[in-house]
């Protein structure tokens, strides 16, 4: 038997990781392309032949890896969306480091439904978004999710690619009455 005791995380009701669709990663890559060989084009105003001589040494090369990878491997590391449901509390966080978290008691729980929205027409897009009736909006991808009100009246719609899954959870965590 261990002297070292471990702390075992509550088992999940429900788990589900969205990445966002491979058209933003896509355009954030292009994005940074032509950015970094704007810059490249402008700094050398099209010397040619002083960028010929100086295209394999090492200053530029570390300098041309920082400033297209960093960049990009920072905008790429938040673009994942996690939903988490434990037995008292629903978390969902961006990012494998979080930079956005929402956390609610299940027991605020009013009701949940399945429903089916138009992300661009309904709120802007993808991510963490705000309409000017309050509710929010966290989602990643595709056109389904789970619209919960919760005691203080507040709502928010959850984007998910199992949002029968996801309701079943939150409806059945909060008691025979919940929707």
């Amino acid at each position: 038997m261990s002297s070292v005791a471990t702390i075992r995380p509550a088992s999940a009701l429900f788990h589900e990781e969205q990445y966002f669709d491979w058209k933003v990663y896509a355009l954030i890559g292009f994005l940074e392309l032509a950015c970094g060989l704007s810059i490249l084009a402008w700094t050398h105003r099209a010397d040619a032949a002083d960028l010929a001589s100086r295209a394999w040494a090492p200053d530029f090369l570390l300098g041309l890896a920082a400033g297209l990878g960093v960049p990009f491997l920072l905008i790429v590391s938040v673009l994942h969306m996690t939903t988490e449901v434990g037995p008292d509390v629903a978390t969902i966080w961006y990012g494998w480091v979080p930079i956005y978290r929402r956390t609610f008691a299940l027991a605020d729980v009013q009701s949940c439904e399945v429903v089916q929205y138009r992300p661009i027409a309904d709120y802007g897009g993808w991510g963490v978004r705000r309409r000017s009736d309050g509710e929010r909006a966290l989602t990643a991808r595709g056109d389904r999710g789970v619209r919960v009100t919760l005691a203080d009246g507040s709502r928010l719609l959850i984007g998910s690619q199992r949002p029968e899954d996801l309701t079943a959870v939150l409806s059945r965590s909060n008691g025979p009455d919940a929707v």
